[in-house]
């Protein structure tokens, strides 16, 4: 019971339209917000597909099991990190020792500074797999294995509205109508142009969260969280950059909207944010954040403090989907889960049953629950 084998696929797909993020935020497609902060602090780095990296792991008793790297960007780089560092750390190791295994993968680039970014990103692939390989192994889901199932079903939101669509109501009313119950707006243009996208979709929806991807100063944050607060908004979402916790802290006094972060590279940046008191929802992404064993523990102190753990999603294939769905079904604090509602070409590698009424079903089978098609990751690999 001993891993076998590790092998890494980069999957690159074009979606019908540009990815809700890149059309705010990025260099080529976001708007420009004037002033400060400058907009070289303001542009991301967004593929013109839709990119991930899996992982498959096979057992010396033939068992196999799937991850998924966070790799929107460089995929090939990810990949690489997987095959070269991570795969000899972890070929041979025994199934049953997870936290074991991930210590020596977390270690294994401590002494050059390396606790985050694509390192952790390519260690949470493999994490994962090794999560679904033991369910697999015992022929237990995932959630049962961390200690069992809160809930036979997620709560999820909609993500999301760009605040630079022509007409965000339009767009709400359609997500409306199609059974939605909650959405996310993704703001950080202008903070006028912004609280008027929000506004205009609040009535739609009992649940409305805003995400402006850390694009605000502190002062413009302090003006648009005030807004939103008045809006009944659910979370704010990343107001200023994530590095800035002193900022975030002083958000947190400031405004009684709750304040929500996704980019948390591990429990220790989340403990940093947590003793500040300086955020109310975290958002781990488990094929970022160290995969499904750190996802479990920075649930688990956000609970420590009385804040809320939901997993982010964003983009991704069907893998990133079930074992976020696999974390929040075992996770106490809940709020809700995000899920990217455009159409996913990373879908295909597996089948999984789509939200219905704001909610999605905790898969009862073994590992994530996923019959992967392999031949299809294969043929998207090419």
């Amino acid at each position: 019971m001993k891993v076998a084998r590790i092998e890494t696929f980069v999957l690159r797909a074009a979606p019908p339209e540009v990815y809700w993020g890149a059309r705010t935020w990025s260099a080529d497609q976001g708007g420009q917000v004037a002033g400060y902060p400058v907009p070289a602090r303001r542009r991301y780095v967004y593929s013109p597909t839709i990119d991930t990296v899996l992982v498959r792991l096979e057992t010396t008793d033939g068992v196999t099991g799937w991850g998924e790297c966070k790799a929107p960007v460089a995929a090939p780089a990810t990949a690489a990190i997987v095959d070269e560092l991570l795969a000899p750390l972890v070929t041979g190791t025994r199934l049953d020792e997870i936290a074991v295994t991930w210590e020596r993968m977390y270690a294994g680039m401590r002494v050059r500074g390396h606790d985050a970014g694509f390192w952790l990103e390519a260690l949470s692939g493999v994490d994962i797999a090794l999560w679904d390989a033991w369910g697999r192994t015992l022929g237990q889901p995932v959630h049962a294995l961390l200690g069992g199932a809160f809930r036979s079903s997620v709560p999820v939101y909609a993500s999301g509205i760009p605040a630079a669509d022509p007409d965000p109501r339009a767009r709400g009313e359609a997500l409306r109508d199609a059974g939605w119950t909650a959405v996310k707006v993704a703001i950080g243009l202008d903070p006028a142009r912004d609280i008027a996208a929000v506004e205009s979709v609040r009535d739609l929806f009992p649940r409305v969260f805003a995400d402006a991807a850390g694009q605000y100063d502190v002062r413009q944050a302090l003006h648009v969280g005030r807004a939103l607060q008045e809006l009944g908004v659910g979370f704010f979402e990343m107001p200023i950059a994530p590095e800035h916790v002193a900022g975030y802290r002083e958000l947190a006094g400031r405004l009684d909207v709750p304040l929500a972060l996704d980019s948390l590279p591990g429990r220790f940046r989340a403990l940093e944010f947590l003793r500040a008191g300086a955020l109310h929802v975290l958002q781990p992404d488990v094929c970022r954040a160290g995969g499904i064993t750190e996802t479990m523990r920075i649930a688990a102190l956000a609970d420590a403090f009385g804040a809320q753990a939901t997993p982010h999603v964003s983009i991704g294939s069907s893998v990133h989907f079930a074992a976020s769905l696999s974390c929040a079904a075992a996770i106490p604090n809940l709020d809700v889960v995000e899920h990217w509602i455009g159409d996913n070409p990373l879908s295909a590698v597996a089948a999984l049953a789509p939200p219905s009424g704001g909610e999605r079903t905790v898969n009862p089978l073994p590992g994530l629950g996923l019959d992967i098609d392999e031949a299809r990751v294969r043929a998207l690999a090419e």
